[in-house]
């Protein structure tokens, strides 16, 4: 079979960019809010430890908890009987919060909250299949108006248009896009998981730092002008053809490693406005690769990343 593909070009498209989990109601919450950056000094190397885990006790530990109780309450949590707090390191995530793990009497976790170090509710989660007992939730806009309610109470002020979206016997999904000067933010914003009866599930609120806007934004024309350039040089002569350019769009993008490793591991932490040039495949390529997000910074047209569609 021929090789469709520089070999460069494959090596790198295994180091695609890092996508921002978020399980709400499991045993793990994978998050990233609003905190500090981590220690810049100690950046992220693919294959090491994510994160780093501190257990915190003694007034430091007291004043987490403090918040946390009040929190808990508020979400209907319920009495629990003890609690851990860790301070975490995630350096993949350029951030540090304090996790509090709500433990029952037989020391199994039932909740998890996170705060950024300001005090500010990151990420919270009532672990397990809890569903609440009250009536059901009428429609979208009744479920719109519960997570609003439970996220003002813990102090989140949902910004935008909420969307909700029915889950069936898992409830309710509600999400506040994140916008900035007309542009999406990917990844950030706010989401509340909502049982039938519009009792608390889980929340995560997410927002990175975004890079100055540039004073001109280059046109879509010289973007895509741009990733056909390096098309050409990805992609042999023979299977140029089945590469096509689908369209560009403004996003603010973690500029990332996908197409240059000698960047770090880590996608940065200030995301930076950009034109996402899509890319779609057909023929044989599209047996090897389905399609390319090619990020252009919006700015001065160099290249700040993407991902592969395989």
């Amino acid at each position: 079979m021929p090789q469709l593909l520089h070999p460069s070009f494959l090596r790198l498209g295994r180091r695609t960019a890092a996508l921002i989990l978020v399980l709400l109601g499991a045993a793990v919450v994978l998050v990233t809010g609003l905190a500090r950056p981590a220690d810049a000094s100690d950046p992220y190397v693919a294959g090491s430890d994510a994160t780093r885990a501190i257990r915190l006790a003694g007034p430091s530990a007291a004043v987490v908890v403090g918040r946390a109780v009040g929190h808990e309450r508020l979400l209907g949590l319920g009495a629990v009987a003890s609690r851990t707090v860790d301070r975490v390191v995630d350096r993949r995530g350029h951030r540090t919060y304090d996790e509090v793990t709500d433990l029952d009497a037989r020391g199994r976790p039932v909740a998890v909250i996170r705060y950024g170090l300001d005090g500010r509710v990151l990420a919270a989660t009532r672990l397990g299949w809890q569903p609440g007992t009250g009536r059901a939730l009428a429609n979208g806009t009744a479920a719109i108006l519960a997570a609003v309610r439970l996220a003002r109470s813990v102090g989140v002020s949902p910004v935008g248009r909420g969307v909700a979206q029915s889950r069936g016997a898992n409830g309710w999904s509600v999400r506040w896009d994140r916008v900035a000067g007309g542009v999406p933010v990917p990844g950030d914003g706010l989401r509340l998981q909502l049982w039938e009866d519009g009792s608390f599930h889980g929340l995560v609120l997410s927002e990175h730092p975004l890079a100055a806007r540039p004073a001109t934004t280059i046109p879509a024309a010289r973007a895509e002008a741009t990733v056909g350039a390096l098309l050409d040089r990805w992609i042999p002569a023979a299977a140029r053809r089945d590469a096509r350019i689908a369209g560009a769009a403004l996003v603010w993008v973690a500029p990332n490693d996908t197409f240059e490793p000698t960047r770090p591991d880590a996608p940065a932490e200030v995301r930076r406005l950009a034109w996402v040039v899509s890319v779609r495949s057909s023929g044989a390529l599209a047996g090897t690769l389905r399609g390319l997000e090619v990020s252009i910074d919006a700015g001065d047209g160099t290249l700040l990343g993407g991902d592969v569609l395989r």
